[in-house]
C-alpha cells in the first residue's frame, strides 16, 4: 500500500533498480563461485600431490637420503617429508599415534621445519580422517590462518598433512570486492538509463493526466458550461494502455459534456419560465389587490363572512405579489441582468436603522449591536447592502425561539488574496445563540425554496410562512456587489457572515 502512493515513474525506476541488483547479485555470485572452485581445485591438487608425495615415501624418505641429525631421528617418517628440498612454504604435517601429536611447519628461509604450537596440534587433530586422499577439508589453525588440510589413520595413527589456504581467500575477498563494484556501477549506469527511458515514454501519460487537470480545474457549477478540452487524437487512439486511457477520457468528457449542455438547457428553460410567469402573473395579481382594496371603504356594512373572505383574498394577493416579485428577482439575479449602481453605502448607520426595527417587531429577543465609532463604507447598491441584512437579521429572529440573543457587528478587515496584495473589506457578522440551523439543510440554505424544520419556531407576518428564498436572494445580490456571504452553525447557534468591498 505504501508503494501504491509512490508516482508510476518512481516506482517503475525502483523496481527496475531492483531487478537489476538481484540479477547483478546473482552474477556476482555465479562468478565467485566459480572463480572459488577453480582455486579450491588447484589448492586441493596441490595437497593431493604432497600427500601423495608424502605418504609413497618419496626421494629422500628413506634410510642414508640426506642428512640425519637428532632433531629428525625424533620425528615420524611422516614428519620427514618436510625436511625434504622443494616443500611448499607453509606446508605442515601432524602426527599422533597416541602418546601426544606431534607436528611441524616448513617456511620459507629456514634451514629446517619448525615444530607447531600445542593449540595448533590439537586444531588439526580434531579433523575427521576422510576415507581417501581427496577428503579435504578447510580449518583455522591457531597462529597460522586458514589451512586447507587432510587427515588419514593408519592403524591407529593419525597423520594430518595440510597447504596454506591464505592466497586462495585473499583472491576470492579482491574477486567479491571486485565483483561488488562492477555490479553496483553497472546497476546504477543501467538505472540511469533505465530512468531516462521510463521518463520519456510516460510523457504520452502524463500529457493524458495534464488534459484531466485542467478539465478538473475548470468552473462548471454555474452559467454556460464550456468542455471543449480533449486529449488529443495521436494519444487517444486505441490499442495501447495509453492509447485506451485517452480514449476513454475522450468519450467520458463527450458524455459529460453532453449532460452539461442539457442540464444549462433545462436550467436556462426554468429560469425563463419562472421569469414570464412571474412577469406575467404580476398583472393579475396587482388586479385582484386593486379589486379588493375598492372593497375597503364598505367592508364595515358587509357580512363578518363576507369581511373575513375580503381580508384573506387582500392578504394572499400580497403574499403572491411578494413571492412573485422575489421569483422574477431571483430570475434576474442568475440571469445576470439585474441592473446595479455602485454608490457609498454608510453601513454603520443602516446596521443602527435595520437593529432599531428589528427591535421593535420582535420585542422578545435580545438584540445587540456593536459597530466602531468611525463610520463602515461599502461599494453596492443601498437598496441591496440593506435588504441583505435584513433578510439576514429577520431569519435570525423569525427562526429562533423567544429569549434569544441576536448579536450583529461590523468591523474592517483584511481579506488575503491569493498571489496578490490583501484587500480590505467590510465584515458584517449576525449571529445568534438560537438551536441552530438542522444539520441536513446546513449545506444547501443558500438554495432556492429551502426551509428549516417546520418544528422549530417560525414566526412570520404572512400567512404560510417563509417562502424559502430570501437567502437565496441575499446570495445572489452579495454576488452582484462581489462579495461574499458564508453561514456556520451548530447546536450553540448561527453566524452569517457578509464581506463586501470598502468604499
Amino acid at each position: 500500500m505504501r508503494l501504491r502512493r509512490w508516482r508510476l515513474q518512481t516506482r517503475l525506476i525502483v523496481l527496475a533498480g531492483l531487478v537489476l541488483l538481484l540479477v547483478g547479485t546473482g552474477i556476482g555470485a555465479a562468478s565467485w563461485l566459480s572463480v572459488r572452485t577453480s582455486l579450491m581445485s588447484d589448492l586441493d591438487a596441490q595437497l593431493t600431490s604432497m600427500t601423495s608425495h608424502a605418504r609413497s615415501g618419496g626421494p629422500g624418505s628413506g634410510p642414508g637420503a640426506g642428512p640425519r641429525t637428532d632433531s629428525a631421528s625424533a620425528v615420524d617418517s611422516a614428519l620427514r617429508f618436510l625436511f625434504q628440498p622443494g616443500v611448499g612454504d607453509g606446508a605442515l604435517a601432524v602426527v599422533d599415534s597416541g602418546g601426544g601429536g606431534e607436528g611441524l611447519i616448513a617456511e620459507a628461509g629456514l634451514n629446517r621445519p619448525r615444530a607447531l604450537s600445542s593449540d595448533a596440534i590439537e586444531a588439526l587433530l580434531a579433523v575427521d580422517p576422510g576415507v581417501s586422499e581427496t577428503s579435504h577439508e578447510s580449518v583455522r589453525v591457531p597462529g597460522f590462518g586458514a589451512y586447507r588440510v587432510v587427515a588419514f589413520d593408519d592403524n591407529g595413527t593419525t597423520t594430518v598433512y595440510g597447504v596454506p589456504q591464505g592466497s586462495v581467500d585473499a583472491a576470492l575477498d579482491r574477486t567479491a570486492w571486485t565483483t561488488a563494484i562492477v555490479v553496483l556501477i553497472g546497476v546504477l549506469v543501467t538505472a540511469g538509463l533505465m530512468a531516462g527511458i521510463i521518463h520519456r515514454q510516460l510523457r504520452d501519460l502524463r500529457d493524458v493526466a495534464h488534459t484531466a487537470r485542467e478539465v478538473a480545474d475548470l468552473e462548471l457549477s454555474a452559467g454556460k458550461p464550456e468542455l471543449a478540452l480533449r486529449v488529443p487524437s495521436e494519444l487517444a487512439v486505441p490499442g495501447t494502455e495509453v492509447g485506451d486511457v485517452g480514449s476513454a477520457v475522450n468519450r467520458m468528457l463527450d458524455h459529460v459534456g453532453t449532460a452539461l449542455d442539457e442540464r444549462y438547457r433545462g436550467t436556462e428553460q426554468m429560469r425563463r419560465f419562472v421569469a414570464d410567469a412571474s412577469h406575467e402573473l404580476r398583472t393579475p395579481i396587482a388586479t385582484i389587490r386593486g379589486w379588493a382594496d375598492l372593497t375597503r371603504p364598505y367592508r364595515d356594512d358587509l357580512p363578518a363572512e363576507v369581511t373575513t373572505s375580503l381580508a384573506k383574498i387582500d392578504s394572499g394577493a400580497m403574499r403572491m405579489s411578494s413571492l412573485v416579485d422575489d421569483l422574477l428577482l431571483l430570475a434576474r439575479l442568475e440571469a445576470g441582468r439585474q441592473p446595479t449602481k455602485e454608490d457609498t453605502v454608510d453601513v454603520s448607520s443602516m446596521l443602527v436603522e435595520l437593529v432599531e426595527d428589528a427591535h421593535v417587531v420582535n420585542p422578545d429577543h435580545s438584540l445587540v449591536l456593536d459597530v466602531p465609532p468611525e463610520p463602515l463604507e461599502v461599494r453596492g447598491a443601498l437598496d441591496h447592502v440593506r435588504r441583505v441584512v435584513s433578510i439576514v437579521l429577520t431569519n435570525a429572529c423569525v427562526h429562533t425561539p423567544p429569549g434569544t440573543q441576536v448579536s450583529v457587528s461590523a468591523a474592517n478587515v483584511r481579506k488575503p488574496v491569493a498571489g496578490k496584495t490583501p484587500s480590505d473589506v467590510v465584515a458584517i457578522r449576525i449571529g445568534d445563540d438560537g438551536p441552530g440551523i438542522p444539520p441536513e439543510i446546513r449545506d444547501t440554505v443558500f438554495d432556492r425554496f429551502v426551509r428549516g424544520d417546520p418544528s422549530r419556531t417560525r414566526r412570520s407576518g404572512v400567512e404560510g410562512g417563509s417562502s424559502g428564498l430570501g437567502l437565496a436572494i441575499a446570495s445572489g445580490l452579495v454576488e452582484l456587489m462581489h462579495g461574499s456571504i458564508t453561514m456556520s452553525s451548530s447546536d450553540d447557534g448561527t453566524t452569517f457572515e457578509l464581506r463586501l468591498p470598502t468604499a
